[in-house]
């Protein structure tokens, strides 16, 4: 018997699988992923978010039409945002120690590659000396030519895998940090109430129609979205209000600039032509305007290009 089984700190996946037993192709079409740390198959992303029901009954359906028996057990509840974003965070701190202690191995390896490549290369005759065909140590320089091609090939590996790791820890070292800056926050916020309003929108088409989410998969899974959604604004909301409160403003807004003044955007100085709700208008060099959104805004300055104009001020 196979059991899917979904819930909020351990995601969505599948117990009663092993190896060889054919079960392998169904999963990975569908979507799923090995677990080595779990020893189980899983939907990637699951953890703390709605079930995807489509995939959990598109996966039963396929594993049963290729003859196994399988049931369900999916819990539908969502934990608190605030239990729910620490252990993400836990698991991100945990997976960058885990890439750092990885791309230390690595770092190491690469060393012992050069090293392997340097001996090889001492064993080299000196001055580039060229094979003596027929003598007595051609074969003994051949090898120690073939080693020191090989060597060197394995060094530059070595080397590829190391920065590659590197960067993987460089990135994972950051990433919760990222996630927590007020300009990703308010993205986000804007982003998922955006997603918010749509469902709405296609849940109230399908009470008109007379549609409930007994009668109604797709329904039922707008409704599991939208109660996701509604979890995670209030989460991230919060977490911006208390930004502002320790810190003060850090975003700018409407009331913060006016025409004639300059933003700064990635680097660039531009000119406010006009100021908008989300957004101001900037003039460019060429025979049209721009316009930047406040939140990729991260300095201001008066009309005179040198008196610091503040958030919040």
């Amino acid at each position: 018997m196979l059991t899917i089984t979904h819930t909020p700190t351990e995601g969505t996946t599948i117990d009663g699988t092993s190896k060889g037993d054919g079960t392998a192709p169904i999963l990975k079409t569908a979507g799923w992923k090995w677990g080595r740390s779990i020893t189980a198959w899983y939907i990637p992303h699951s953890r703390d978010r709605a079930p995807h029901l489509a995939r959990i009954e598109h996966t039963a359906a396929a594993l049963r039409a290729a003859g196994y028996d399988v049931e369900t057990d999916i819990d539908t509840t969502l934990r608190d945002g605030t239990d729910a974003h620490h252990n993400r965070n836990e698991r991100l701190t945990d997976r960058a120690a885990a890439l750092a202690a990885k791309a230390e191995r690595k770092a190491t390896a690469a060393d012992a590659a050069h090293a392997r490549h340097d001996h090889a290369c001492a064993a080299l005759p000196e001055g580039g000396e060229p094979i003596k065909v027929g003598h007595h140590s051609e074969r003994r320089h051949r090898r120690a030519l073939d080693r020191a091609h090989t060597t060197a090939r394995a060094a530059i590996e070595a080397d590829a895998a190391a920065r590659s790791a590197a960067e993987s820890a460089r990135i994972a070292a950051r990433s919760t940090d990222h996630r927590y800056t007020p300009a990703v926050i308010h993205r986000r916020i804007e982003r998922q109430s955006a997603e918010l309003r749509s469902i709405e929108r296609h849940l109230t088409k399908y009470r008109a129609a007379g549609h409930t989410v007994e009668t109604s998969s797709h329904m039922h899974q707008l409704e599991l979205n939208k109660a996701e959604l509604e979890r995670d604004i209030e989460y991230w909301t919060a977490v911006r209000a208390e930004q502002d409160a320790t810190d003060g403003p850090t975003l700018y807004s409407r009331a913060d600039l006016r025409p004639g003044c300059f933003v700064n955007c990635s680097g660039t100085w531009h000119k406010v032509i006009r100021v908008n709700a989300k957004s101001v208008t900037v003039a460019t060099a060429y025979s049209w305007t721009d316009r930047l959104p406040y939140d990729k805004i991260t300095d201001a300055r008066a009309e005179d290009a040198h008196t610091p104009i503040r958030p919040g001020q």
